[in-house]
């Protein structure tokens, strides 16, 4: 089920009731001036006016064009800066999910661990306020969510400075498109997810089944469940389809061309080339694909695990 329209989020009301203000006070506006420009064409036209006269000044008028539009903006301001302080404000009881971003992925980690990818997408519970934490990896990236009117950028952190955040609370159950709303880079448009809300008894059960999942995949293939963690399958595939990269499937052991320096050369997949590709991934290109992955920042035993299941996947 989608859900799109309507009052999502407690956002919605004082969010829309800005825009509304906003596009009201900018039709009176337009109809206002273009009315008394119509009138001013007609009333001081050459025909009823054949002599001129030079207007000097009009107190009254000036302060009247200076007053109404100083009152205005500032109504303007008081609503938007209602809602703006209200969309910092994070409730004392909400619950903290954080969110990681890359290019070009999603990754939410849930208070008990648990981590859902850009396919997997955001599941929270109904009539629940959500904490999230906002840290890209890379570029800067923006959290949407437009049925919700949550927008916050997903800034690198500095040193020394803390992550951006947001927070919303869904009213409605149903699922709702999830989006980054700033360019960054080649395959932005890629980084396309859901937010699930569930009932909180559905939550709960969900929660549970997951985490129970996630904890066997790790045990079973450490590897496999780190990739999905870190969204590498958003551009490698294990079924020997062709993406963004190279298929995982069938390529330990593969000769391959690559690209290095602009020069071309050939080169065998093994460990060595696995870690070099995860730590520099720019430095050997696979011909007929771009240099657009980031390196990836894991530990030596995450490397370990993950040629591991690239092993496996030639085994199969």
């Amino acid at each position: 089920m989608n859900i799109n329209t309507g009052i999502a989020s407690v956002f919605n009301q004082d969010v829309d009731f800005s825009f509304f203000l906003i596009f009201t006070i900018s039709i009176l506006c337009l109809v206002g001036i273009t009315g008394f420009m119509i009138f001013s064409i007609f009333k001081y036209s050459k025909k009823n006016n054949p002599t001129p006269s030079n207007l000097e000044g009009h107190t009254g008028l000036e302060i009247i064009w200076t007053v109404i539009p100083t009152i205005l903006v500032m109504f303007i301001f008081y609503f938007g800066a209602k809602g703006f302080i209200k969309m910092r404000t994070v409730p004392e009881n909400a619950m903290e999910i954080k969110v990681d971003a890359g290019m070009w992925w999603w990754k939410f980690t849930y208070p008990n661990g648990l981590e859902q990818n850009t396919e997997q997408g955001l599941t929270v519970p109904v009539s629940t306020p959500i904490y999230l934490p906002l840290h890209s990896a890379d570029v800067i990236h923006s959290f949407y969510v437009p049925a919700f009117r949550v927008k916050m950028d997903v800034v690198p952190k500095p040193l020394g400075t803390k992550d951006n955040y947001t927070w919303f609370e869904a009213i409605q159950e149903g699922d709702y498109d999830l989006f980054c709303a700033e360019y960054c880079g080649q395959n932005h448009a890629q980084m396309l997810s859901k937010v699930h809300v569930l009932s909180k008894i559905d939550y709960d059960a969900w929660l549970a089944g997951q985490t129970s999942e996630q904890k066997k995949l790790q045990s079973e293939s450490p590897g496999k469940a780190l990739l999905l963690s870190k969204g590498c399958f958003a551009c490698h595939s294990s079924d020997g389809s062709k993406i963004i990269g190279p298929s995982f499937k069938g390529l330990f052991g593969k000769m391959e061309t690559v690209v290095t320096n602009g020069e071309e050369r050939n080169i065998l997949v093994d460990e060595a080339y696995i870690k070099q590709s995860i730590l520099e991934p720019s430095k050997d290109i696979v011909k007929g694909f771009q240099p657009i992955m980031p390196p990836l920042p894991v530990s030596e035993q995450e490397i370990i695990d993950i040629i591991a299941h690239i092993k496996e996947l030639v085994e199969e």
